[in-house]
């Protein structure tokens, strides 16, 4: 019998490994992010500190699909987040807190996932707001309407469509897990994207029903440590979040509008909190691409909050981009917010001035304005 030659022979195995190698992959991937940060009436004076992901929160993921044959493979995502600064874990110290799921995608019928996910409107929507610009400077004081994705959904079930003439749909539901209820702790969702050339347009619902407080599907109420929501959390009730965007981008001017309704719902009626607190937002940002490397964008949010107390935020932003390389780039990010108005204390319990608190940070104001600034670098890998 004649005998393969050692080189064809390793030349037919290295070509076998290649095809096998092809039909799996497993990617680390993440973000670090690292800034220094200056906010006036922060606990009644000036602050100065480093910021961990100011314009993108620091993470670092392992996302891995194996070709199953006929269109149809497997996935999953592992996403961790941390604080860049100490080191810390992220999101109440879970080790994959950002999002951790698994599940199956076919080309034809869209994906099927499992586990701890961002909801529909975060997906289709956030991403053409000014917080999918310049991350969350650019969001709703106190991240009120879940625009910064304040809410992850544990055990909850994804459905994400392919993408057909430029539509996207996806649909989640949150199993609560609580015996004897099927709906206590639960979430549902769902999202509508369309985009074409330089238009884009979403929208989408979110409900989360945390009436036990034990949060098994939404993972709790939003609070960023500031009066904007903090008050309309501390009982058992619900969150929900309607949610539209629409951006157009002509050449190197890029121009984007949003609505959110976002309610909170209390089952154990207070002195002061009786039944619904409504927010609601109305807010647009402008970008422009001076050069590629050179981007900036101002954005402005007027946020009306009525029901059991009633408050007005209006906010300023401005944020200057510039790439270093693909993957690394330094910035520099200001905000302003002035609040008026009355909100609920940290605790539910009492009526209190509004304050202010500039996007999505945890270093409110002392008083009704507030002025935060930082210049950063942040690299992807």
């Amino acid at each position: 019998m004649k005998r393969l030659a050692p080189p064809l022979f390793a030349s037919l195995l290295a070509a076998a490994s290649s095809h096998a190698l092809a039909q799996s992959t497993v990617t680390l991937y993440g973000i670090v992010d690292e800034g220094i940060t200056y906010g006036n009436n922060v606990g009644g004076g000036s602050q100065v500190a480093a910021a961990s992901g100011t314009m993108s929160g620091s993470r670092f993921g392992l996302r891995g699909t194996e070709d199953l044959g006929g269109g149809l493979s497997a996935i999953f995502d592992l996403q961790n987040g941390f604080d860049l600064s100490t080191g810390k874990l992220g999101q109440g110290g879970r080790m994959f807190g950002r999002k951790a799921y698994v599940g199956l995608s076919d080309t034809r019928y869209g994906s099927l996932t499992l586990g701890r996910q961002y909801d529909p409107v975060v997906d289709l929507v956030q991403g053409i707001t000014g917080d999918g610009v310049f991350g969350a400077f650019f969001t709703t004081p106190g991240d009120a309407d879940n625009n910064d994705n304040s809410i992850r959904v544990n055990n909850s079930v994804k459905y994400t469509s392919p993408t057909i003439a430029g539509l996207t749909f996806e649909a989640l539901y949150g199993l609560g897990g609580t015996a004897g209820s099927v709906s206590s702790g639960g979430s549902l969702g769902a999202a509508l994207g369309y985009s074409n050339g330089g238009l884009n347009l979403a929208g989408g619902y979110l409900y989360t029903k945390n009436d036990t407080l034990a949060n098994a599907s939404s993972g709790g109420f939003i609070n960023d440590g500031s009066l904007v929501t903090a008050g309309y959390g501390v009982a058992p009730g619900s969150f929900q979040t309607i949610h539209a965007a629409a951006s157009y981008a002509f050449n190197k001017l890029t121009v984007g509008v949003r609505y959110s309704n976002s309610q909170y719902k209390t089952y154990t009626p207070t002195t002061v909190f009786h039944d619904t607190e409504k927010f609601n937002v109305a807010s647009g940002y402008v970008s422009y691409q001076f050069t590629p490397a050179l981007m900036a964008a101002v954005n402005y949010g007027y946020t009306k909050a009525s029901g059991a107390a009633s408050a007005n935020y209006n906010q300023f932003s401005a944020g200057v981009d510039y790439q270093l390389s693909k993957r690394t780039d330094v910035y520099g990010i200001a905000g302003y917010t002035k609040a008026n108005g009355q909100t609920l204390s940290a605790d539910g319990t009492a009526v209190v001035a509004a304050t202010a608190n500039v996007g999505d940070y945890n270093n409110a104001s002392s008083n009704s304005k507030q002025v935060l600034a930082v210049v950063g670098m942040r690299h992807k890998f």
